[in-house]
């Protein structure tokens, strides 16, 4: 839904945009400099500092700075190179939609939105991902509607398409885990917790007060008062709001991480902010926190961090996504899709890299640092509202160094990519990738080119493991859908000393326990005790919260109010493991 819900912004308030775009047919190009914009024009383009025009000069079409030929072909997603001056009556498949190429007079565009993505028309709030362009003129996708499919499919889904699309035909079907003879029983405990608010999008389990016992750290409620809640636990499952916390600013909702950043024996946090960056407040164990912002971004905007020692020098490091494309948001200007932040002199100062660049087509919600390899360097898992891209898992290439691993038969094409997690499934050595995704079949493939499949969108989970001699990918469970799944993790719910999955899903809502065999096997467990509530919850977490050595379950949900005078029905709520029993017996009782 965010991909869909951001992909029609795109293409609103055209009309003003229309009026001056340039779609003639192919010609030749000049080297005479643009002319400068009319003074009469009040809303023509105008450069300030913050929003430079990019500096390309010469006739010659080109991107906004250099690439090679695959970063090229990345970016633009089409089966075939639209080329230096595309036909605006063309249309391409790319991402999952149907697009055609727009030209416009460069006079009036603005450069407010993210890297790669334009104003044609400075007077108009449409922002339009570049195509290329030139000293004179700029090309820009502009999304087909959807009634309006290409005119020969044959100029879009040539031979090797048609191949991949009839291999992958197979996997919209449903796939069901067999039923085992397990029961996972749980017990509510969340006395002392939210019962209202709207909380979004992760919290942190730490032992905040040094007593002992794991505290759930929630962000800031979205639309509330910008302020985090602690919440103490007393080893038994009761709560109580850490009303003597004390913290230095407000942040807007996301997500939150907990690790002692300073290695002082006291927990400190980290904040994915929405829309504004990342914060990190350094605690002393008594609730008062201390900001620290030296390399930290302020216009990175991001609703997920994960926290490790990517570099291995005994300091926590902070991996971030980039929640996607904001145009709505001026300042945002962000270098890169997936970045760490070197923790440097004890956790006051941060030094930054980029993972995936900002050609990258990889954002989200969702994020996981693991050991994919065995290498010993963090290899990441990620989630992208890019629908069609397949650039969610980056294994090490070296020293501080990754790659994306595109293979679309270990990563496959058409899919928005949500949740995901990892853990040790094949192996005890190497952790393998969970990735949950909503897949859609073409809408615009004829029938008769090749059938449709039982299902035109599925949501499913694959496990993708690199314990073998070559990558491999597991479809695991799939169903007919169109909401993807929104919180998955890993842990040993049964006590066999095998990981297991558990996931949220929204048709039925219910929470589903898949048991690993330590062989990339499962068998589905019955679920007891454990109801989820219809709001949505944006990730699912296990910790054990009472010490009996059991994983219990956290989960936090948005309100389901859409605006701000109604009620806000959000809530945290907690359940506690208590045990396994055999699912056989209770079916005869």
């Amino acid at each position: 839904m965010i991909a869909k819900r951001f992909l029609i912004a795109t293409v609103t308030a055209l009309t003003a945009a229309s009026l001056a775009a340039q779609s003639p047919a192919p010609q030749t190009q000049t080297t005479t400099p643009p002319p400068k914009p009319a003074e009469n024009l009040r809303f023509a383009w105008q450069e300030t500092p913050e929003h430079p025009r990019p500096k390309i000069t010469g006739s010659e079409p080109q991107y906004l700075y250099p690439e090679t030929p695959e970063r090229r072909m990345s970016r633009i997603g089409t089966a075939e190179d639209p080329g230096p001056d595309p036909d605006p009556k063309k249309h391409f498949w790319r991402f999952g939609k149907s697009y055609h190429i727009e030209k416009f007079d460069r006079r009036w565009e603005a450069w407010d939105s993210d890297p790669g993505w334009v104003r044609p028309i400075a007077f108009t709030a449409v922002s339009r991902e570049v195509y290329q362009l030139n000293d004179k003129w700029l090309w820009v996708w502009t999304l087909d509607p959807t009634e309006a499919p290409p005119e020969s499919p044959s100029t879009v889904y040539n031979n090797e398409a048609l191949t991949y699309l009839r291999d992958m035909r197979s996997e919209f079907t449903d796939l069901t885990v067999r039923p085992g003879t397990k029961t996972i029983n749980f017990q509510e405990s969340s006395e002392g917790l939210p019962t209202s608010g709207s909380w979004r999008n992760s919290p942190a389990i730490a032992d905040m007060n040094g007593d002992g016992c794991p505290d759930i750290i929630a962000p800031s409620e979205r639309k509330g008062n910008e302020v985090p809640a602690i919440f103490l636990g007393d080893c038994k499952g009761h709560w109580r709001y850490w009303s003597e916390a004390k913290w230095p600013r407000g942040v807007d909702y996301g997500n939150v991480v907990a690790a002692d950043f300073n290695r002082d024996g006291h927990m400190d946090l980290a904040f994915g902010v929405h829309l504004q960056g990342i914060v990190v407040m350094l605690g002393d164990g008594k609730g008062k926190f201390t900001e620290v912002s030296q390399g930290l971004p302020r216009d990175f905007a991001t609703r997920r961090i994960a926290v490790a020692d990517v570099d291995h020098d005994g300091y926590p490091d902070i991996v971030a996504l980039s929640e996607g494309p904001t145009g709505i948001h001026a300042a945002m200007n962000p270098k890169g899709k997936l970045r760490v932040y070197y923790n440097r002199k004890k956790g006051t100062q941060w030094e930054e890299a980029d993972i995936a660049g900002d050609d990258s087509k990889t954002a989200g919600d969702w994020l996981t640092v693991a050991n994919l390899t065995g290498d010993r360097h963090s290899d990441m898992i990620a989630s992208t509202i890019y629908q069609n891209s397949n650039q969610i898992v980056f294994v090490t290439d070296g020293t501080k160094k990754w790659k994306a691993m595109t293979d679309p038969k270990i990563v496959p094409y058409l899919s928005s990519y949500t949740a995901n997690a990892a853990g040790k499934f094949t192996s005890k050595k190497v952790d393998d990738a969970i990735v949950a995704y909503v897949r859609y079949w073409p809408v615009d493939l004829p029938s008769e080119i090749l059938p449709e499949p039982p299902s035109k969108t599925v949501v499913g989970i694959d496990r993708i493991s690199f314990a073998g001699k070559q990558p491999k990918r597991t479809p695991i469970e799939r169903w007919a859908g169109l909401r993807g799944i929104t919180g998955v993790a890993v842990a040993d719910f049964d006590g066999d000393g095998n990981d297991d999955i558990i996931y949220t899903r929204y048709d039925p809502r219910e929470v589903v326990i898949l048991l690993g065999d330590g062989k990339g096997g499962f068998t589905r467990a019955t679920v007891s005790g454990l109801k989820l509530e219809p709001n949505t919850n944006y990730d699912i977490k296990v910790a054990d919260v009472n010490g009996d050595g059991r994983p219990d379950v956290i989960l936090m949900y948005e309100s389901a109010a859409t605006t701000v005078l109604a009620p806000r029905d959000g809530s945290i709520e907690v359940f506690l493991n208590r045990g396994v029993s055999s699912t056989a017996t209770e079916t005869k009782k």
